[in-house]
């Protein structure tokens, strides 16, 4: 028996490898990470300076507490940079692919229209002129006129 070759994967359609999309994608991803990350770090930091024991705090202090807040944070941020990053390009896809799907029902239906109002004038024009007219229409001419194309 002869073997068959194996799948190309190489298509635009074929899936990807998470390598392959953080390549594509790794300026997006660092620069929402950078500022989620910054954002809560800063909130964090923020809270333990306001509810600090005895304030005015030091400068080591401070040092040790923004450390901390950005250790702790990285944590939170890496997953929250995923899903706003993937999420987002995800929501975009499919708003392009309504958007050209609406465009396209919509040139059908023109086409359809443009079909049986030439159909139309001939069969008129036949009747005018008293002849026969057995031209089916559209519909049966393999054109299927409810979802335009």
């Amino acid at each position: 028996m002869a073997s068959e070759p194996a799948p190309d994967h190489t298509h635009g359609d074929a899936r990807r490898g998470l390598f392959d999309i953080l390549a594509r994608r790794s300026g997006r991803i660092l620069l929402a990470f950078y500022g989620i990350w910054v954002l809560l770090a800063g909130l964090l930091a923020y809270a333990r300076f306001v509810t600090a024991e005895n304030p005015p705090l030091v400068w080591p202090e401070i040092a040790i507490i923004s450390i901390v807040s950005a250790a702790i944070t990285v944590g939170i941020a890496l997953p929250l940079t995923f899903g706003l990053v993937e999420g987002t390009s995800m929501v975009l896809a499919e708003l392009r692919k309504r958007l050209y799907r609406q465009e396209g029902r919509e040139e059908g239906l023109e086409e359809a229209h443009v079909e049986w109002t030439a159909w139309n004038e001939r069969r008129m024009a036949a009747e005018r002129e008293g002849r026969p007219f057995t031209e089916p229409p559209p519909s049966r001419n393999g054109h299927n006129t409810r979802n335009g194309s």
